[in-house]
């Protein structure tokens, strides 16, 4: 087995850590962190007890940075060949939230230790974008702005999927959060959530699942 990973989220205060650090088995230690956290007292408590540990920087407040920052993060150990678990006890609830939404997406162990650790129900192996079908994936690339379905249709009709499996695909996107179905002057028009807007990013490319 590779290195294995620890990535916790951390605020200011250790104690909110130090947990996952007894119940938790790891070899390597990565924090995700504010960049005001790594500059307080419980961040050089921490580094005392594990002088090895890699802080990787992010906006404590803004989810879709976070996400993007945890993702990468374990995406990058997963690369090379250190599997990781995550610690999500510490840090803004924002943050927490983002890590664990990362943790899903990448089929990561989430936990959570205070005091006891309690296993986040994360599947691991399991990411969000394999409960869509391809049709699904295809058409969320282009959905990018409100659009009326029939223009959605045409547009995704050089892909080879017809009007018919167009449609089925937004009822899928809309079933999952991921797109909104209404009428603008009788017209139906589908438009993208936040929640698509979010993880956009974090799809594979069509054709590349």
């Amino acid at each position: 087995m590779g290195t294995r990973a620890l990535v916790a989220t951390f605020g200011f205060d250790e104690r909110r850590v130090l947990p996952a650090l007894r119940l938790l088995a790891y070899d390597e230690l990565v924090l995700l962190a504010g960049r005001d956290s790594v500059k307080a007292p419980g961040f050089e408590r921490l580094r005392a007890l594990e002088p090895g540990l890699r802080a990787v920087p992010v906006d404590p407040f803004d989810l879709r940075a976070c996400l993007d920052a945890a993702t990468a993060t374990l995406r990058d150990l997963r690369r090379r060949g250190h599997p990781a678990r995550v610690s999500v006890s510490g840090g803004t609830k924002i943050l927490a939230a983002a890590a664990l939404l990362a943790a899903f997406q990448e089929g990561a162990e989430a936990w959570y230790c205070d005091p006891e650790p309690v296993r986040l129900p994360v599947l691991h192996g399991v990411r969000i974008v394999d409960g869509l079908s391809d049709t699904a994936r295809d058409v969320a690339d282009f959905l990018r702005a409100p659009t009326t379905m029939d223009r959605l249709v045409a547009r995704v009709a050089h892909c080879g999927f017809d009007g018919r499996a167009t449609r089925a695909a937004v009822r899928e996107l809309v079933g999952h959060g991921l797109a909104e179905l209404g009428l603008d002057g009788g017209k139906p028009v589908v438009r993208p959530t936040r929640i698509l807007t979010t993880y956009r990013k974090h799809f594979p490319r069509p054709g590349k699942a």
